[in-house]
This record gives structure tokens, C-alpha cells and sequence, in this order.
């Protein structure tokens, strides 16, 4: 295994690990983001990054053949991620499930994966 391949991983697992600690982050305390203003763009943004993360993670298993396969598992596991922490959010008394949310994280997922393989198969 070489060292890219083990850093994948690792920019996963910290990648996860910022969205859950800025999303349980009291909202009060978050910065305000000048860009644009709407978070829903930053959900598309943070959930596509996280997915690529996820199938380039997902391309070192072998057993894993089908790039089909490898986009299905990393689109669910995102999208599942993304609303487990929206349901996370709704016991934190300074935070709110928001639906909204969760279809921005999934639009990001998609927009990602359809990428992937649209450039994988112009590659082929």
C-alpha cells in the first residue's frame, strides 16, 4: 500500500470529524460566511467533499469491483452520515433539525458521484 493510498483515510476520517464537530458547535458561535451568505451552499460543498473522500477511500477495497458499487456505497453512506448528524442536532439545545439541510448534504453527494463517474468514463 502505498502513502497515498494510506492518506486517504486519514482525510476522511478528519474530514467527518470537522463536520460533526462544527455541526454541533452552538449556531450562535459560528462565524458568519460572507460568501454568498446561504449555508446551503457550503452543505453542497462540505457533502461533495466528503463523498470524494469516501470513494477514493472505497477504491482500495478489491472486493469492491464495481465502480457503480463504489459510487452507491459512498453517495448512502454521505447522505446517512449527514442525517444522522441533522438528528444529532435535534437534541442539542442550541440547534435545529432542518430537512433543508440534509437535501443540500445530498445534492452535494450527487453533484459529486455524477461527477466521478462522468470523468471516469470519458477516461475509458
Amino acid at each position: 500500500m502505498t502513502i497515498h493510498q494510506r492518506t486517504w483515510p486519514v482525510l476522511l476520517f478528519l474530514w467527518a470529524a470537522v463536520i460533526m464537530v462544527v455541526s454541533v458547535i452552538p449556531g450562535a458561535d459560528l462565524p458568519s460566511l460572507s460568501i454568498w451568505e446561504p449555508d446551503k451552499v457550503m452543505h453542497v460543498f462540505v457533502y461533495a467533499v466528503l463523498t470524494y473522500l469516501t470513494f477514493q477511500w472505497l477504491k482500495r477495497f478489491p472486493s469492491i469491483v464495481s465502480l457503480n458499487k463504489k459510487a452507491f456505497i459512498s453517495v448512502t453512506v454521505c447522505i446517512l452520515y449527514g442525517f444522522v448528524i441533522e438528528l444529532i442536532q435535534l437534541i442539542l439545545p442550541t440547534r435545529s433539525f432542518d430537512m433543508l439541510d440534509e437535501l443540500a448534504n445530498a445534492i452535494g453527494c450527487l453533484l459529486c458521484i455524477t461527477g466521478i463517474l462522468v470523468f471516469s468514463s470519458k477516461r475509458k
